[in-house]
């Protein structure tokens, strides 16, 4: 089965992979985890490209996602590893793609990943100190991770298409807010009125999923957080995901291979304007050198 990116998340996710690969030898064994790899698309779509725009290394695929968070349906994991093993059925992904209770340290040993990537996760994880430190703590030294999620500077919030409704905490002006813009026409409620959903529930439930499901943070609160989780942070890739964007809606390939020697100034003042946008890039390193020097 020939597996096809859904969207240009996928191949910007791979072309970040792709460019940072270089850090390992030919011949090494190269580990790489999905977190919250959902119904194992992303995963599938990895396994495939990497190991043709990588074929000196030997990569091994896996997976891993909250079996509890309340919005998957039941049995989501089951399902996810029957794709993987239909798409794929030459590696062992019953072993390889594995959940968890919500906040259970990830079922993975210490120093074990070399990649670790994320896609539109961050923004519904419940405790990000336990995110951030399951990442480092499963990193080898040297090892990398890159998540595509938006901020909470973004303006138009993605799941249900209105402006600023993801920074609205109060959930009685929450309501009120969904239910005037979804009376105006706007975001996703005129589809679901047409099958028949009614303002109210609509409004109820999503409202609920707002409050309870997500979980934004801004850019100063993801460099904390990777701080004391002493994670190295950037945002080196921000840029390529839209330039990837703006070339798939021109009709153009999409690049799978950024440029390492990059300009540190243009990729922070690129992200100071594109967190406003929709998704970041939030690129993190497990190779803080003091104390190994000083050891």
């Amino acid at each position: 089965m020939t597996m096809k990116a859904v969207s240009v998340t996928h191949v910007h996710l791979l072309a970040v992979i792709n460019s940072e690969l270089s850090r390992w030898q030919d011949g090494a064994t190269v580990r790489l985890l999905d977190i919250g790899c959902g119904d194992g698309r992303l995963l599938a779509y990895l396994g495939e490209e990497l190991v043709r725009l990588r074929p000196n290394l030997r990569l091994e695929f896996y997976g891993v996602d909250v079996r509890d968070h309340g919005v998957q349906a039941a049995g989501f994991m089951e399902r996810t590893v029957a794709f993987l093993a239909t798409a794929q059925p030459d590696r062992p992904w019953q072993e390889r793609v594995l959940s968890m209770a919500d906040g259970e340290a990830w079922p993975f040993p210490q120093d074990f990943f070399h990649v670790a990537v994320s896609n539109q996760v961050g923004e519904h994880v419940r405790d990000h100190a336990h995110f951030f430190g399951e990442v480092r703590r499963t990193l080898v030294r040297g090892g990398f991770s890159a998540h595509l999620f938006p901020l909470r500077h973004y303006i138009l919030e993605g799941h249900l298409l209105l402006p600023f409704v993801h920074r609205i905490r109060n959930t009685d002006l929450l309501r009120a807010f969904i239910r005037t813009c979804s009376r105006l026409g706007l975001g996703k409620f005129p589809r679901f009125q047409k099958t028949g959903v009614r303002l109210e529930d609509f409004t109820e439930r999503h409202a609920d999923y707002m409050h309870y499901f997500t979980n934004y943070l801004t850019q100063n609160d993801v460099m904390a957080e990777a701080k004391r989780q002493r994670l190295r942070v950037s945002f080196r890739y921000t840029q390529g995901f839209y330039t990837n964007k703006l070339r798939t809606m021109a009709g153009l390939r999409p690049v799978v291979q950024y440029r390492l020697n990059r300009s540190a100034v243009l990729d922070w003042a690129a992200t100071l304007l594109l967190r406003y946008v929709s998704s970041v890039t939030v690129f993190l390193e497990n190779d803080e050198t003091y104390t190994r020097e000083h050891a």
